[in-house]
């Protein structure tokens, strides 16, 4: 969430009208108190009740004349969103790409064959929809000394644990561990080539075929915090501007990059949304124009919207929570104090502090409040989304 109060102050400034909506139970998210937005609306779970979802949506649309709307959502709503484009009317856009390619970005399987028929790089990815792909795979398998993950060919938290790097020598526990995973047609798996760490991330944007936006930062499984990472930052943004070119790209991505045993980074993964990265691009120029003017394509690299070096942002109360010790800092990036010093909370803004109070203050007690309220299991505050992360994830 604290994707969409940078987004909405961004084109806020720029003298836009912005409303902003969310799905309960972040009735009191912290976007809602943001200076620039005029009215908060509560959506229905598309991914629950999608008739009544898109009934609101095209109220809204007719109620304040929307022209415009930019997707700030959890992975397993940004489809919803990509697919409601054709259902709107004309003269509403949608920053996102279509649903087709929505959908063949966001599953590994066909995001590898549209990196291959570009000529792009891209780690070695077979598809598994039962059992015997799987077992076929490994069984004419030439020996290479690869190893390989096996995974959801789409988003599913709840399929990130019990990762085993494959092929082993215990052919059994491989058979039980293959079988264990249940790909079927419906939701199909991916065996992917393990590559190199450290890994790596990309947040891009487009509008007709250009790259409009970019951001390059180092990666982790929980990932708040953000600075820009210089080391082979062209080399990205160029892949970034092959992919956009061979398909004509309108709206936002975020890839997961990791390295080939010759240094080479590869994108592993494509998710079609918008990301937390884009904290770091407040302030440019040229921000509120790349999200919100359908004709805004840049002249030059210069015009791209790109954070600076020296820009630096994380969850203040994160890395206090992590200091304090509340949770392990495992898979995530832990500061100290000093280095808190060099950079600056992501949700705060001299011309907007209401969000910042809003998510420490109302946001996430509230959030608390009802996990105690109903006495649940939970893991830890995500301040970055704005949640009480859970087993399972999202």
């Amino acid at each position: 969430m604290s994707k969409a109060s940078a987004v909405a102050r961004a084109v806020g400034r720029e003298g836009h009208t912005v409303f902003t909506a969310e799905i309960s139970p972040y009735q009191l998210c912290h976007t809602r108190f943001c200076t620039y937005v005029s009215k908060h609306y509560v959506l229905p779970r598309p991914t629950k009740h999608p008739k009544e979802w898109e009934a609101t949506i095209q109220r809204i649309v007719k109620e304040q004349s929307i022209d415009l709307i930019i997707p700030c959502t959890a992975p397993v709503e940004s489809t919803a969103y990509a697919h409601l484009k054709q259902r709107l009317p004309s003269n509403v856009r949608v920053f996102a790409f279509d649903g087709p390619t929505s959908d063949e970005l966001d599953n590994k399987f066909t995001f590898n064959q549209v990196l291959e028929n570009a000529g792009l790089p891209c780690p070695q990815t077979a598809h598994v929809t039962c059992l015997d792909d799987a077992l076929r795979f490994f069984e004419t398998l030439q020996p290479s000394g690869k190893k390989f993950i096996v995974k959801p060919a789409v988003y599913d938290p709840k399929a990130r644990t019990e990762i085993l790097f494959l092929p082993i020598d215990d052919k059994e526990r491989q058979w039980k561990y293959l079988a264990s995973r249940n790909a079927t047609k419906e939701v199909p798996y991916v065996i992917q080539e393990v590559l190199q760490e450290p890994e790596y991330g990309c947040y891009a944007f487009y509008n007709k075929g250009h790259l409009t936006g970019f951001e390059l930062f180092e990666s982790a499984a929980s990932c708040l915090v953000y600075r820009q990472l210089q080391k082979q930052y062209e080399e990205v943004r160029d892949l970034c501007k092959g992919l956009g070119k061979s398909m004509n790209f309108t709206g936002q991505l975020t890839l997961d990059l990791m390295h080939t045993a010759h240094g080479q980074l590869v994108p592993i993964e494509c998710n079609p949304r918008i990301h937390s990265a884009v904290c770091t691009l407040e302030g440019h120029r040229n921000l509120a124009s790349a999200f919100a003017d359908a004709d805004f394509v840049p002249e030059s690299d210069a015009e791209i919207v790109t954070s600076k070096p020296e820009t630096f942002r994380y969850w203040i109360m994160d890395q206090i929570f992590l200091l304090a010790g509340f949770w392990k800092p495992k898979n995530c990036f832990k500061l100290s104090v000093l280095q808190m010093l060099k950079g600056g909370d992501a949700l705060l803004s001299g011309d907007d502090p209401l969000p910042f109070l809003a998510m420490y203050l109302i946001q996430i007690p509230s959030l608390l409040a009802l996990e105690i309220l109903h006495g649940t299991d939970w893991l830890k505050i995500d301040f970055c989304i704005g949640k009480i992360v859970k087993e399972g994830g999202d």
